[in-house]
């Protein structure tokens, strides 16, 4: 399993697609691409902290279908600033 950590942008509204476990999505944009991610550690916490167009910063790897699934996360809110 190889690791990765980007910075970059949400650009799409956060969204619970599983509730058992709770499992939420979002697309980041970096510089170079666009990555659909995936959030089920801290997934509520996640929710309330992430606005779209907010700066992020991800650890985590790829699972099977090419989807970035994020370990650590720091996302920088107007609170934080």
């Amino acid at each position: 399993m190889t690791n990765i950590s980007l910075k970059g942008t949400i650009i799409s509204a956060v969204k619970v697609i599983s509730f058992d476990p709770y499992l939420v999505r979002f697309t980041l944009q970096t510089t170079t691409q666009d990555y659909n991610c995936l959030i089920a550690k801290d997934a509520l916490n996640f929710m309330y902290v992430a606005e779209t167009d907010a700066p992020i910063a991800i650890y985590g790897h790829y699972n099977q279908r090419k989807q970035l699934v994020i370990d650590q996360y720091y996302v920088r809110t107007a609170m934080s600033a």
